[in-house]
């Protein structure tokens, strides 16, 4: 008989890791468990799994966070790392599994889950594609260092200015500065494409006014021309385009950047170039519309007011001016806005929320 249930034991963990390694992992990958330690940590104690005989046959890991949109915060969790053994697959058991970690979520109150995959699995469950982003590729030559900033590696005594650059931005999963130093070493989606990270930092006047996390191929790859990828990135516009710019004097051959369009001011910059447009890469789910709406109250201060009409409906308010909306319209305008509604919305919709392939990544 099945047992689905949280994870009890630093060996239950052990297990979670050698069947994720055995379904995601080659000899050149670094182990699961090194590349996403928040996901198999028996102290945070938060990812399930499915036990026959108290062996582990389907695992889906479960991470929190808080993530910061201007004033607002919502709390949030992640999924990933979702694997059954190949002898028990067929069987529902991740489906079933899914069930738990949304009723985890909701017990916890977190209003959103970020999902890393795009399976139908995930879409019956009601996750949806959410957001816009636009991918660039930049080659040497694109861009130039703007006068008056120099560009570097990292210093040891670099984290607090780091720390507030993150923290400056209008959007972001929260982290620590301890947080950061263990997501940047674990090198989590970086290590899927087998990556080792690089930080850079721009410097004007003697303060640090911007940063970018690149994840660039492992020198065992064998070839100089794989592109290298922005993983994460904060302060000023100008400043990232000086460290975009000098970065190929640090082994890049190309970049490739998913830059998320609420990034108005970097889009700009980045606008001479040919791009392709797509929503975020996996899904997301709202667990409890209310719930979200509550936690993002500060976020929708002084730009419009959403009330209830009843349990199935709500009203907006804004510039004067209201449109009704069923709780599954306004679910999808939150996620993916919508260009046929009035224009003065589309500063609103979609809500931004932070690139899930940063350093968060699960």
């Amino acid at each position: 008989m099945v047992e689905l249930r949280l994870l009890k034991s630093e060996t239950e963990y052990k297990q979670a890791i050698i069947l994720a390694d055995k379904m995601f992992r080659d000899e050149e990958h670094s182990s699961m468990g090194r590349a996403f330690p928040q996901v198999f940590s028996p102290e945070l104690n938060q990812s399930y799994g499915a036990f026959i005989n108290n062996e582990l046959v389907s695992f889906i890991g479960l991470v929190p966070s808080v993530i910061h949109l201007g004033d607002a915060e919502a709390q949030a969790y992640s999924i990933g790392a979702v694997c059954t053994h190949p002898k028990h697959r067929k069987k529902g058991y991740a489906s079933m599994l899914l069930e738990k970690v949304f009723a985890h979520a909701q017990r916890a109150d977190a209003s959103l889950i970020f999902v890393s995959g795009i399976l139908p699995m995930y879409i019956k469950a009601g996750c949806s594609f959410y957001g816009e982003v636009n991918k660039y590729e930049i080659n040497k030559g694109d861009l130039l260092v703007k006068e008056g900033y120099s560009v570097r590696e990292i210093l040891p005594y670099d984290w607090f200015n780091l720390r507030k650059l993150r923290h400056s931005r209008a959007v972001y999963f929260e982290q620590s500065i301890y947080d950061f130093s263990i997501l940047y070493q674990a090198k989590g989606f970086a290590s899927i494409l087998k990556m080792e990270h690089k930080i850079l930092v721009a410097e004007s006047e003697n303060q640090i006014k911007g940063f970018v996390v690149l994840g660039v191929p492992n020198s065992s790859s064998g070839s100089e021309e794989l592109p290298s990828r922005v993983i994460e990135w904060g302060g000023e516009p100008h400043a990232i385009q000086s460290v975009l710019a000098e970065s190929f004097q640090h082994g890049i051959s190309f970049l490739q950047y998913s830059l998320p369009l609420h990034e108005r001011e970097l889009n700009n910059i980045l606008n001479f170039k040919e791009k392709t447009v797509g929503p975020f890469p996996g899904t997301i789910k709202i667990t409890n519309l209310d719930l979200l709406l509550k936690q993002l109250e500060p976020f929708f201060s002084g730009k419009i007011e959403i009330i209830n009409i009843d349990k199935d409906y709500k009203k907006l308010l804004y510039k004067q001016k209201s449109i009704i909306l069923s709780n599954a319209d306004l679910e999808k305008l939150i996620l993916q806005g919508d260009s046929n509604l009035d224009r003065l919305l589309e500063d609103i919709f979609p809500i931004p929320l932070p690139f899930p392939e940063g350093l968060n990544y699960v």
